[in-house]
């Protein structure tokens, strides 16, 4: 069998719900030494959750990495999707540090929660873009330092008033800077305007909030203007784990990979259905 058709092979088992192929998911990465054969195999672990085998391929993978630096840096960025950031950071340590590699690296230590760190890697990147600034308010509301974050997301908010990802900076700095009601009023003013941002926005809020059944709501309408929108797929995704419908959670989480393969937000889906 060769190895695509062992993939669908695998993926087929795992749709009827057997959880058990974490040994032939293992023989598969053994037997095909393409990195990218091993990221895909890690991925498929992800969804049946088998720590072990995933511990076994990510060794193979970092034993036998290539020496392109595209490579590498697919590679990288793959690892940091799929949770395994310390070892995306290893990769990155070793190559040529541009903007793209330095990016990167903060990006990882954000997820390893090392926010001093990752701020002093933001100050190296030579150009900053609007995403390193979205970034930045994500780390200076982690270090608690909530003033400077709705800062930052209020200027871009400002110059984007229109994008989703700074329109959900701007929301969370509010949030956790302890301005709920500020989150709140804004989410719903955004609602006239009657657009999948507008509505993954406000499900988001109501969210985090707590307010799952209303979230989902919200999210669903997103959705139905713009089915690809990865946002409102992954609030309705979680808002289903929290509500106990963990299988129809993990159909949203490979929505959610299918419109965006290796997309974080598959894996946050996942997380909120662990141990269930």
């Amino acid at each position: 069998m060769d190895t695509q058709a062992a993939f669908e092979d695998i993926r087929k088992e795992i749709g009827e719900g057997n959880p058990f192929v974490g040994d032939k998911v293992l023989s598969l990465a053994r037997a095909d030494g393409d990195p990218m054969t091993r990221i895909k195999c890690l991925s498929l672990l992800k969804v049946v959750n088998d720590p072990d085998a995933s511990k076994e391929i990510l060794r193979l993978l970092m034993d036998g990495l290539p020496d392109d630096r595209k490579d590498l840096i697919q590679i990288s960025g793959a690892l940091r999707g799929l949770e395994f950031p310390s070892s995306a950071l290893s990769i990155l340590r070793s190559m040529e540090q541009d903007d793209s590699i330095v990016r990167m690296s903060a990006l990882c230590l954000l997820d390893l929660e090392e926010y001093e760190e990752a701020l002093a890697t933001v100050g190296r990147i030579s150009e900053i873009t609007p995403f390193d600034r979205v970034m930045l308010t994500e780390i200076h509301s982690a270090l608690g330092q909530h003033a400077k974050a709705i800062g930052i997301a209020s200027e871009l908010l400002s110059e984007y008033p229109q994008n989703y990802q700074v329109r959900r900076a701007y929301v969370s700095a509010l949030i956790l800077g302890g301005k709920d009601k500020e989150a709140g009023k804004y989410a719903r003013m955004g609602l006239k305007d009657k657009s999948a941002d507008s509505n993954a926005i406000a499900a988001y809020v109501l969210r985090i909030a707590g307010n799952y059944k209303a979230a989902a709501g919200y999210a669903t309408r997103a959705i139905n203007i713009d089915n690809g929108h990865i946002g409102a797929l992954e609030t309705l995704g979680i808002c289903l784990a929290e509500k106990g419908e963990y299988d129809k959670a993990r159909i949203v989480s490979g929505a959610i990979n299918e419109k965006s393969p290796g997309d974080k937000a598959a894996l946050n889906v996942l997380s909120y259905c662990e141990g269930h």
